[in-house]
């Protein structure tokens, strides 16, 4: 039973998740709604804009109550919500119903993370592993819905994948009281010295990894001079990978959490290293790639299993700031790229993610000596 509520809520997580990649129809709905390109846009983008926003007091709000209950009535409203949309072709409507979702997305997903860690620990992975499978497989099914059968089919798939998710909730999550502190007790952990090393180390790691991840298809195509099709076998590729370095960090943080931890901005440093390097040959510019998707496959497991044992009294805070913390330090990493490549040169874009990963060293180090129980 354990078993199949682990993969119940990875499958949750896979289904609130596919919520995210509508960026890749953006075409789609500009022409759906005969808005502009920025409008549409912002119709794909304002998913996670809210999500950043409701993950920093949602899941801690939200905290008492019974989660087996709340987590189905919110799967049924992102159901309806979809639905919805599937009917509506007015924008302003439409994009009400857009942005529900995206509020009960950190409620959602941090009760699937705060199940799992109270049944099954070391199953933590699992979940996240939903996360991930749901932006990168989930922008490949959304995609080829969109572009061949319209914005329609995509909202039914994602009215479709929340209603099995809500079945499959019924049947294999168990009944999980909810957590009686209030929620400025569970706020006042996060003044603790733990939770801030922890943070500061999640933060330079996670911007790290956006200064060059969110550029690899542009650094490509105009640098690596990658044809159309090379460059989309090898972004799959790169997809399906980052999986797998989920499953490895997720073995990882329970057999030695502290060196997986600590070897991280290590490794991922040497990745970057290779792909810069090797940047005129494309046979072993994707060798270098793919070793990146690991690293990059495992930032999640990472950052959760690094924030959530620091405050362990308050897991629905702490990943409902996991959360946060991950759209925020993607948002400034996508910025801080930006910035490189246009003031200065993208081959510079590796050195920001490099420096950003030296500095997050300290913080691992820090907190492994003062703190070398905390798990």
């Amino acid at each position: 039973m354990v078993k199949k509520t682990v993969w119940t809520l990875s499958f949750i997580c896979f289904a609130m998740s596919t919520f995210l990649s509508l960026v890749g129809i953006i075409s789609v709905i500009q022409v759906y709604f005969d808005v502009s390109l920025s409008a549409a846009s912002f119709y794909a983008s304002v998913f996670a804009g809210v999500l950043g926003i409701s993950s920093l007091f949602m899941p801690a709000y939200f905290s008492r109550f019974e989660k087996k209950r709340l987590t189905m009535a919110l799967l049924a409203i992102t159901a309806i919500c979809s639905l919805a949309q599937f009917f509506i072709n007015t924008y302003f409507i439409a994009l009400v119903f857009r942005i529900i979702p995206a509020i009960c997305y950190p409620i959602v997903v941090s009760n699937a993370l705060t199940i799992v860690g109270e049944i099954s620990p070391n199953d933590s992975n699992k979940v996240v592993l939903g996360i991930s499978a749901g932006s990168i497989l989930g922008l490949s099914i959304v995609t080829h819905l969109g572009m061949n059968h319209g914005f329609q089919m995509a909202m039914l798939w994602y009215f479709t994948i929340n209603i099995i998710a809500l079945i499959l909730t019924a049947f294999f999550i168990p009944v999980v009281e909810g957590n009686q502190d209030t929620v400025a007790t569970q706020f006042s952990r996060a003044k603790s010295k733990l939770f801030l090393i922890s943070a500061a180390y999640v933060l330079c790691m996670i911007i790290g990894i956006s200064i060059t991840y969110n550029y690899i298809p542009t650094y490509l195509k105009d640098v690596t001079l990658m044809n159309p099709n090379t460059l989309s076998f090898t972004l799959l590729m790169m997809g399906l990978i980052s999986i797998i370095g989920t499953t490895i960090s997720g073995w990882g943080v329970v057999k030695k959490p502290n060196l997986t931890v600590l070897f991280y901005p290590i490794g991922f440093v040497c990745a970057v290293f290779i792909v810069g390097y090797f940047v005129k040959f494309q046979v072993y510019e994707m060798i270098g790639l793919f070793i990146f998707a690991i690293f990059d496959g495992s930032a999640y497991t990472i950052s959760q299993y690094w924030i959530t044992s620091s405050i362990r009294k308050a897991p629905e805070f702490a990943n409902g700031i996991f959360l946060l913390m991950s759209n925020v330090s993607i948002f400034i990493g996508t910025m801080v790229g930006s910035f490189i490549i246009e003031q200065i040169n993208i081959y510079f874009i590796f050195y920001g993610s490099m420096i950003m990963m030296v500095l997050s060293i300290p913080f691992v180090i820090g907190r492994i000596k003062k703190y070398p129980d905390a798990r």
